[in-house]
């Protein structure tokens, strides 16, 4: 069944927050050492802080997004700009200007 506004859609902003709140909910409680042996802990979130960070930095991301590449409203098709965004914060500072480091 399909919508029935097929013109609405979600914003990036709710799609990165519908994505890690589902990694926050599946990873909290697991034991992060045995997902890192299975090489599975990729799929997990296993703090809230970690959460609180990559939420942040998701918003940054899609503010980025929205201003330089409006045509972008998916996160499969955000990924080809990540380098990009993240030159761009090298390049021009933080929020106040400060300069970032690469890391």
């Amino acid at each position: 069944m399909g919508r029935k506004n097929k013109s609405y859609h979600k914003d990036l902003k709710q799609q990165f927050h519908e994505k890690l709140t589902a990694m926050l909910d599946t990873g909290v409680g697991r034991n992060k050492a045995a997902d890192m042996k299975n090489g599975n802990y990729r799929n997990y979130i296993y703090s809230y802080s970690t959460y609180e960070n990559y939420w942040k930095h998701a918003k940054y991301f899609a503010n980025y997004l929205k201003e330089h590449h409006p045509e972008c409203t998916t996160l499969k098709s955000a990924r080809k700009y990540v380098k990009e965004w993240l030159q761009y914060r090298v390049d021009n500072g933080g929020l106040n200007g400060k300069p970032l480091s690469a890391w």
